[in-house]
Order: structure tokens, then sequence, then C-alpha cells
């Protein structure tokens, strides 16, 4: 079971924005699980999330984005 991970770290100034981040997944092929870690440089909390390929809509890239709601790190997908 071969497994692409990818990891996203993100700055405190663009912690709570409505930035979105971009994943490639162009090459679903080449793997069976996608991992990807985020990791929050403010405070060094990680969140990890993993997809299996098959699941993976057929574009080349998924989106999140992330922001702070009383404190906690809130990561929200899109395009999945």
């Amino acid at each position: 079971m071969e497994i692409k991970t990818v990891t996203c770290n993100i700055k405190e100034y663009r912690e709570n924005t409505n930035d979105r981040f971009r994943i490639h997944v162009n090459d679903k092929s080449t793997f069976d699980i996608l991992k990807v870690n985020i990791v929050r440089i403010k405070t060094g909390e990680i969140q990890t999330f993993k997809f299996n390929s098959e699941d993976l809509p057929d574009k080349d890239s998924i989106h999140f984005s992330t922001n702070i709601d009383k404190g906690k790190f809130i990561v929200e997908w899109k395009g999945l």
C-alpha cells in the first residue's frame, strides 16, 4: 500500500483568513492513501487527515481553508 504524505505549514498571519490551501492529487494512480498533515505554526498543533485515492475527486487538487473559532484551529475541506 503506497502512502503519499503532504505537510502544510500554516503561518499565523494566514490561519484565520479565508485563504484556500491546495493539495495536488493529479497523480492518484501512484498512491493508495493520501495523508495530509496540517501544522499550525503558532502552536505546533498538527491535524492529520487520510483519504483513499479512489475516493478523491477527478480533479488535479483538493482544497482546504482554516480559521480560529474560540481559540480552536478549524480545518474545512473543499472539493471532496
